[in-house]
């Protein structure tokens, strides 16, 4: 089993609801890509274009996700290892960057595909829903780097995750919405051992459930019809 790091991206159903089944009743200034606040807390924020009718859309492009570390982390992180052996490298930065990718694009091609395996579009066309996933800021607390050292880390969180979503029509490039979503990655009560099977279990569930969520509105979406 490939080794993948715990990331664990929001489940914001509400802002996802919003976006994929509401319009905005006030008026609030627009982007300079002309959409419109509808959401704003602490660690979401969400734009969507007035007008959009996303029930025209009955099949979904999902472009590869793109995943980008937090500033200076690798240097931060190896600023606090005494053991050569515990520092990132950059063959590990790209390896984690490159995992995490492709636990994201399988988790959410499969969601899109279950009960319906014609959804999801190879091209751009007609009532082509396109979405663009970016992990952006992500801080991973204890990256489990195969060391043949055996050494345990303990950790009540693992870190941090941006998670920067884009909906477009996928043949005029129109911008439809943009999901901004930043969340505390496992955030415990407890202190627990950070390893690659705990990191590989926790990315793809919760991973899932965001692919879920999103795949239940599309749905109530296409309902309207």
């Amino acid at each position: 089993m490939k080794k993948f790091i715990t990331i664990k991206i929001a489940i914001i159903a509400a802002t996802v609801s919003l976006v994929m089944g509401c319009q905005s009743t006030k008026t609030v200034p627009e982007t300079a890509d002309g959409m419109a606040l509808i959401e704003a807390s602490r660690s979401t924020v969400a734009y969507t274009k007035e007008g959009v009718d996303f029930s025209e859309y009955n099949k979904v492009l999902i472009l590869p996700s793109q995943v980008a570390f937090k500033k200076n982390w690798q240097r931060n992180y190896n600023r606090n290892q005494a053991s050569l052996s515990a520092r990132i490298n950059d063959k590990d930065v790209l390896r984690i960057k490159t995992g995490v990718a492709k636990l994201f694009d399988e988790v959410f091609a499969e969601e899109f595909t279950k009960d319906n395996d014609k959804l999801l579009a190879s091209e751009a066309a007609s009532g082509v829903l396109l979405m663009k996933p970016v992990i952006i800021n992500l801080d991973v607390s204890a990256p489990d780097l195969g060391s043949p050292v055996n050494v345990r880390t303990y950790v009540n969180e693992a870190g941090q995750a941006t998670l920067f979503l884009e909906l477009y029509d996928s043949v005029s490039g129109e911008i439809l919405a943009r999901i901004i979503d930043n969340k505390v990655i496992g955030d415990n009560s407890y202190t627990q051992w950070a390893n690659r099977v705990s990191n590989t279990a926790d990315a793809k569930r919760t991973i899932r459930k965001w692919a879920k969520a999103l795949r239940v509105k599309y749905n109530e979406a296409q309902a309207q019809q």
